[in-house]
């Protein structure tokens, strides 16, 4: 193995060590031997990425899970439609793109059921991500009243436009291992690069033997 993934396997089991320290049943990771992980997209759907993150999908024949918002799934319903036809899960990221663990408990509750409510049209939907990765107890026993489970994940990256977008790829490949959630964010015209980050990543994991799967897909290979 190289000093690169060294450093991210390492990496993995810290982040694998702290998360059985944080209380509430939120999933991280899942602890399986089989040859896969979960590709997870947030802050979809948008006409500049999922389009593109679609047919990347499609030639790897990779699944995904995509945490999609609620404000945009209603503007553009074609696209969540498209997302779900393909075979992809989908994912409640809440109403709005704003930091979930700010929002007064009546609002969470509110929006994480609209939200719920529109992902519905197009499928089932058994889990939850917080809008900005922070959450509270109270949130996690909202989200189980409405039969949601909270996901994290391992590995996160989000693009910006800048130079340093044609270099997430070499960082996080590394580090994926069996059973490591990734997060990779679309949703807007400056995270164009998350197309061609997505198709290096499953190249990459691909040679390495791993493929990419839905979060219920890979909890479903979990050690019982």
């Amino acid at each position: 193995m190289t000093s690169a993934g060294n450093r991210g396997a390492f990496a993995e089991s810290m982040r694998r060590a702290a998360a059985r320290l944080v209380p509430g049943d939120v999933l991280w990771y899942v602890d399986t031997d089989a040859p896969r992980f979960a590709l997870t997209f947030d802050d979809g759907p948008d006409p500049h990425t999922t389009p593109g993150l679609l047919g990347v999908l499609a030639r790897h024949r990779a699944r995904a899970t995509f945490f999609l918002i609620g404000e945009r799934v209603a503007a553009h319903p074609d696209l969540a439609r498209a997302i779900a036809g393909a075979g992809h899960e989908l994912g409640n990221h809440l109403l709005r793109d704003e930091r979930s663990a700010q929002s007064p408990p009546e609002r969470f509750a509110r929006e994480l059921a609209r939200t719920g409510a529109l992902l519905g049209a197009y499928g089932p939907v058994r889990w939850f991500r917080p809008g900005g990765g922070w959450f509270t107890p109270g949130m996690l026993r909202t989200a189980a009243r409405q039969d949601l489970r909270a996901v994290l994940g391992t590995w996160a990256a989000a693009h910006d436009g800048g130079p340093g977008d044609a270099r997430i790829a070499d960082r996080l490949a590394p580090g994926v291992c069996p059973g490591s959630i990734v997060v990779l964010h679309e949703g807007t015209a400056a995270r164009r690069g998350v197309v061609a980050t997505t198709d290096d990543l499953l190249t990459r994991l691909a040679g390495r033997g791993l493929s990419s799967v839905t979060v219920s897909e890979l909890a479903a290979s979990a050690h019982r």
